[in-house]
C-alpha cells in the first residue's frame, strides 16, 4: 500500500550517525537536543582542547583515542542503518555517550595531563 509510512524508513549515510545519537535518547526532545548538541561540540573543539601541542603527531595517547573515535563514529552510522531493535539501542546509546565523554572530558583532561607532563 502506497500510502502506509514503511516501518523503518533510513536517512542518507551522511546522516547516520546523527540519527544515531537522535535513536539513542529514549526521550525524543532530548535526542532532538544531543542530535543538534553533537554538531554543536564539534563547533567548540577549539575552545575544550586545552594542549599547547596541536599536532596528534606529537601526542601518542590522543592519537590512540582519536582513532577509537573514529571507530565510534563508522559504529554510529551502522547502528543509525539498523533497525531500532534491542542490541543496537544498546549499542548505539554506548557509542553516542562515548562520543560526548570523547568531547567535553577526555579532550579537555588530556590537555592538561600532557601540559602537566611537559612541565615537568
Amino acid at each position: 500500500n502506497p500510502m502506509v509510512t514503511p516501518a523503518h524508513i533510513v536517512p542518507e549515510w551522511y546522516f547516520l550517525p546523527f540519527y544515531a545519537i537522535l535513536r539513542s535518547i529514549p526521550h525524543k526532545l532530548g535526542g532532538v537536543i544531543a542530535m543538534f548538541a553533537a554538531l554543536l561540540v564539534l563547533f567548540l573543539l577549539p575552545y575544550l582542547n586545552t594542549s599547547e601541542v596541536r599536532s596528534s603527531l606529537f601526542r601518542p595517547i590522543h592519537r590512540m583515542i582519536f582513532w577509537i573515535l573514529v571507530l565510534d563514529y563508522f559504529i554510529l552510522g551502522w547502528i543509525g542503518g539498523c533497525a531500532p531493535e534491542t542490541p543496537y539501542l544498546e549499542i548505539g546509546q554506548i557509542a553516542t555517550l562515548f562520543y560526548f565523554v570523547y568531547f567535553l572530558v577526555i579532550v579537555p583532561c588530556l590537555g592538561l595531563i600532557e601540559k602537566k607532563l611537559l612541565n615537568s
